[in-house]
């Protein structure tokens, strides 16, 4: 695609005006440590609900569900909250996002010191926790490049590694200069684009008539909710290899939803996490994972608009690369209005990587820098650390994307392989009080050479089904050392559960926190949480089930759910809302 330069006008002016934030506010984000990684903890709630769900909404993932709507059809809502753990957000609104924010730490791997205390054995979690996220975060940054790449060779004059530069370059300069205000003030900016491409894209499809015939034009099923254990005959004809192990779709489900269980239950273990620690109390910390849940819907019109125009414009023919038909859609629309969605595109895109270059950079200073080596160092020299982390990350993330071409591969592997050797022991973290911090790392350890042998010894083993073996005998292991190893302290533990309320195995050390006057015999917190866990995840379905009937004209449908939604939100106002923390607590 030879880009017009009106177009492309548009897209360096963004690129110019994203970068500026950075050295406008870069005096006042390098003032402090706490001001550079965590603006201070004083941004508001609806803040950092906007500015989550932004961050959620990315090239390469959209791509990646545009690709999976295309194949799937409705049976992706039930594939991307169960088979890839989209249902963690409901688990942020429930009960996540305040027992984060009640730790008031710094970082993902300092967290481990409320849970252990500060022992030789806590040190090594929170160790562990810290070289974790650097490989996770890696991987993520791989995984964006990759989408940036498979994007941009398809729309602009330029070859995949150099778009992936540019894009990167622009990130790296509001990043580093900006601390997180740099990727809230971002953020904001970001999404306000996201919602006006979302706007033209309904004006188009129903002023055109763009979809009415769709369902029509697809296999029986693909319009369908129902749970099959197979999909339609043909499917695994018609699909490209990276999308053919959906075919089982009944055993994939089984598989997905233990896997997601643990992926809700030991909550975020990236960027998320660091979003959470800068609100301003434990209440606006659950109010942003509300907000930032019900956000979501923007993700599934934009990925559905996408693809009806598609469809619109290429046909529904099966040889096409669905991963590029957002590209490919974007080059066909009229000038001005082309350059507008290569703008909202690349906000979507930067607001989930500046995130994650932020907490990156978080990790390496706080966690490994500033604790072993630099103990002494002045503010501003952390600050300074923090800035050439940055830059590390993402140069690191550009050159490992060079050898990756496939966008959803790129994702699955980051997640069922780097993601699944700490689900089971971060769940233990919060969910059962005997859990130690050695037994934590070497349940991790134990966990990450499990998935290792089976790689190398079981290869040919599909994915679906190494996910299920790696998951369960993940929770073997964790379960086996967690009563190898000594429990952490009474005291500490009494401290963090009396402070965090998480629901679980607590049994003997509730009782122990109500011995000591430090909570109520009769606190139902955690059994409202433990509820809210249960209904927030049917709001989150529902809102991604609303676009789909929308767009597709299936009226009937569209206001049953719209019912729905607003009968479930009704009981959420009473079980979750009505019981979120006081205002007063901080």
């Amino acid at each position: 695609m030879n880009i017009n330069w009106i177009d492309l006008s548009i897209v360096g002016v963004y690129l110019v005006m994203i970068a500026m934030v950075g050295f406008v506010i870069r005096k006042k984000a390098s003032s402090g440590v706490e001001n550079y990684f965590l603006a201070g903890r004083n941004l508001p709630w609806w803040v950092l609900g906007v500015a989550g769900c932004s961050s959620y909404i990315d090239i390469a993932g959209t791509m990646a569900l545009v690709g999976a709507l295309f194949y799937l059809g409705l049976k992706t809502v039930w594939m991307t909250n169960i088979f890839w753990g989209w249902f963690i957000m409901a688990g942020y609104m429930a009960f996540q996002a305040k027992w984060i924010r009640r730790s008031g730490v710094m970082s993902f791997a300092e967290w481990n010191e409320t849970r252990f205390g500060k022992d030789r054995d806590a040190e090594m979690a929170r160790l562990a926790s810290a070289i974790f996220l650097l490989v996770l975060m890696i991987f993520n940054l791989v995984y964006m490049a990759v989408g940036i790449g498979k994007f941009a060779e398809d729309v602009f004059p330029l070859t995949r590694w150099q778009s992936t530069l540019i894009v990167f370059g622009v990130v790296g300069i509001y990043v580093t200069l900006g601390g997180f205000y740099g990727v809230v003030i971002t953020d904001i900016i970001q999404t306000v684009l996201i919602l006006a491409g979302a706007v033209i894209m309904i004006v188009m499809i129903f002023s055109g008539g763009i979809g009415t015939d769709l369902a029509a034009s697809k296999p029986e099923g693909w319009s369908s909710l129902a749970l099959n254990w197979h999909l339609w005959p043909g499917y695994v004809d018609s699909a490209p290899a990276a999308y053919q192990h959906f075919s089982l779709f009944g055993p994939l489900m089984i598989i997905g939803f233990g896997w997601m269980l643990f992926r809700v239950l030991a909550g975020p273990n990236v960027w998320d996490f660091q979003f959470f620690l800068t609100t301003r109390s434990p209440r606006d910390a659950a109010m942003a994972g509300g907000l930032w849940t019900a956000m979501f819907m923007l993700r599934w019109i934009i990925a559905i608009a996408f693809l009806l125009l598609g469809i619109s414009f290429l046909g529904s023919t099966e040889t096409i690369d669905s991963e590029k038909i957002l590209p490919m859609v974007i080059s066909r629309l009229p000038v001005g209005i082309s350059g507008l969605f290569l703008a909202v595109m690349l906000a979507a895109l930067m607001s989930s990587l500046n995130a994650m270059v932020n907490v990156t950079a978080n990790v390496v200073t706080n966690d490994i820098l500033k604790r072993y080596f630099f103990k002494n160092l002045p503010e501003k020299k952390v600050v300074r650390m923090g800035q050439l982390a940055s830059i590390v990350a993402l140069l690191l993330g550009f050159v490992f994307s060079l050898s990756i071409n496939n966008v959803i591969s790129a994702w699955e592997t980051m997640i069922f392989v780097v993601v699944t050797m700490i689900l089971v022991p971060a769940t233990m973290r919060w969910h059962w009080w005997r859990f130690s911090g050695k037994a934590f790392v070497w349940s991790m350890i134990c966990t990450a050479a499990f998935i290792a042998l089976q790689k190398i010894f079981f290869g040919s083993i599909s994915s679906t089904n190494s996910l299920g073996i790696n998951t369960f005998a993940s929770l073997l292991i964790t379960i086996a050392i967690g009563f190898i190893f000594k429990p952490t302290d009474k005291q500490v533990l009494v401290k963090f559960y009396s402070k965090v309320k998480p629901f679980g195995f607590w049994g003997p050390i509730r009782k122990e926190s109500v011995a000591q006057g430090l909570m109520k015999a009769n606190d139902r917190e955690p059994m409202w949480d433990a509820i809210n866990g249960l209904i927030a995840p049917v709001f989150q379905f529902i809102i991604a089930l609303l676009p789909f009937y929308l767009f597709l004209r299936r009226w009937p449908q569209f206001w049953l759910t719209a019912a729905l939604l607003a009968g479930v939100t009704l009981v959420l106002y009473f079980t979750w809302y009505k019981n979120l923390p006081s205002k007063d607590e901080k």
